[in-house]
């Protein structure tokens, strides 16, 4: 079976030590591996434009720029209209690449000179600029290059070359500001900054091309791994023909304060959807009618100050949605971070935490769900400190608080406490960003641990779960979908046996 080298992403620093390595494992030079880069430009382009399209290609001063050279010559001679614009070349490589365009009859201009109307009449630009690496901000000359390319780029295909220049390869933020490609083609591997943070909104389409060394590359330990469907099948299996609703566990959804029903209701249809065998709701006085009567199946609790029968029943305890930041919301987190079972903790809950001292009891597992926003508070940061650096965050989240934790966002990731094996989610849609997402998204975690789901594979195959329901929900538009249109979405994933994925 092939492996998929596309679920394997890695950092900066893993790729560079790397990549030398596995070249000369599999007895490739550097150059070689820059001539099997623009090849696999050249294949994106040409299943892009029909060979004669006009392609403007801005070359940097490294290696990166030296795949553009390359794939300068390769697309011309493929008989594509091709111009350049180039810093001066520095590295051997990109040196070497530059002199054989112009041996070769081409020429450039310097990228100093790029000016607007170098882009009438381009179908597509190629964006060799900077690549991986980046680690400060983009000086005044790349600035303007990016800013050009941005506005100008409208109406052709922008393809990147490893990495949309301006986007750090490690956090996917923009340093100020960064290439917004349509596709994405990186060397070797996928970096980090690809898939996390606003990676989307610069990256388009990412794809991999290996270059032919991906068998000694990925024997390394990657940064994170991306999730699979496969993964939700292993954990979800078909039941037993004798199956009952004991089997399943009984979640517990502690929320709802006056005004926020909506929360906790979506997330018990969620648990009730994804398999729960019973679904508890204990909310504030105010709102039991209305949860209620939105689904007779759950079972709803008026509740002051005391949890201590509920908690006595549960198999599982979901915290937050809805749940505001009252004395009686303080209370009933107190009582639920006494608890020694799993508890899922998510919006308010996430934020009272953050404001007092707990210490997790010896017997309990704790699943943290927070949005950036949440993240800071918890780690009394600024929102921005948490999206500068996700990866740092996460595995912060879950040293100081002992927890398992999802860090949601585009490009979602995931930790388990006591693990370093960090996961990634690269699926879902912009139709999840709307109100009572993430409630369903709690109503899911909690669901797969009354059923049994190992621990380690509860977030990875919630978060999964929830973001392909988002995909498919979304299917006839992404505005206006609403979170509650995901719950018959989720219903057919957790039944991977029976119905298409």
């Amino acid at each position: 079976m092939l492996r998929d080298f596309s679920a394997m992403i890695y950092t900066t620093e893993q790729v560079r030590s790397g990549e030398a390595n596995a070249a000369a494992a599999h007895d490739v030079s550097m150059a070689q591996l820059m001539q099997r880069a623009a090849q696999a430009c050249l294949q994106a382009i040409k299943q892009q434009q029909p060979i004669g399209a006009q392609l403007l290609i801005l070359c940097g001063p490294g290696n990166n720029g030296g795949d553009g050279w390359v794939l300068a010559r390769l697309a011309q001679q493929a008989g594509y209209r091709v111009s350049v614009a180039a810093a001066e070349p520095s590295s051997d490589l990109a040196k070497a690449a530059a002199q054989a365009w112009h041996d070769h009859g081409g020429s450039s201009i310097a990228l100093t000179d790029l000016q607007s109307q170098h882009f009438e009449g381009v179908d597509i630009v190629v964006d060799a600029l900077l690549g991986n690496g980046l680690s400060r901000d983009l000086d005044a000359t790349y600035q303007r290059v990016v800013t050009l390319l941005n506005h100008k780029s409208r109406g052709c295909w922008v393809l990147s070359v490893d990495v949309p220049t301006g986007l750090d390869s490690d956090t996917g933020c923009p340093k100020p500001i960064a290439v917004r490609a349509n596709k994405t083609v990186t060397m070797v591997a996928i970096k980090v900054g690809l898939v996390t943070g606003q990676a989307a909104s610069f990256c388009g389409t990412v794809e991999l091309a290996d270059l032919g060394v991906a068998g000694t590359f990925f024997k390394a330990k990657p940064a994170l791994r991306a999730i699979s469907r496969n993964v939700v099948g292993e954990c979800l299996p078909t039941r037993n023909p004798s199956s009952h609703k004991g089997m399943f566990g009984h979640v517990l959804i502690v929320g709802g304060a006056p005004g926020m029903s909506g929360a906790a209701t979506l997330a018990g249809r969620a648990a009730l959807r994804c398999g729960a065998g019973k679904v508890s709701v204990a909310t504030h006085g105010s709102s039991q009618l209305a949860v209620a009567v939105s689904q007779p199946e759950l079972m709803v609790h008026h509740v002051n100050d005391d949890l201590s029968r509920l908690l006595t029943l549960a198999s599982v305890v979901v915290i937050g949605p809805g749940l505001g930041q009252t004395e009686w919301a303080q209370k009933l987190v107190e009582q639920v971070a006494s608890w020694e079972g799993p508890v899922v903790w998510d919006a308010d809950a996430l934020n009272i935490v953050a404001t007092q001292p707990m210490r997790k009891p010896e017997g309990a597992s704790w699943y943290f769900t927070p949005h950036p926003g949440e993240a800071g508070r918890l780690l009394r940061c600024s929102t921005g400190q948490v999206e500068s650096d996700r990866m740092q965050a996460l595995t912060q989240l879950c040293q100081n608080f002992h927890a398992h934790v999802l860090l949601k966002g585009s490009g979602t990731l995931i930790q388990n406490y006591g693990s370093d094996m960090r996961w990634v989610c690269r699926r879902g849609s912009p139709a999840l960003a709307t109100g009572g997402s993430g409630d369903v998204l709690s109503g899911v975690v909690g669901a797969m641990i009354a059923q049994h789901v190992d621990a380690e594979n509860v977030l990875p195959v919630s978060v999964w779960l929830h973001a392909v329901a988002g995909e498919n929900a979304a299917q006839n538009g992404e505005r206006g979908t609403l979170a509650s249109d995901l719950l018959m979405q989720l219903r057919a994933l957790v039944n991977p046996t029976q119905q298409p994925g």
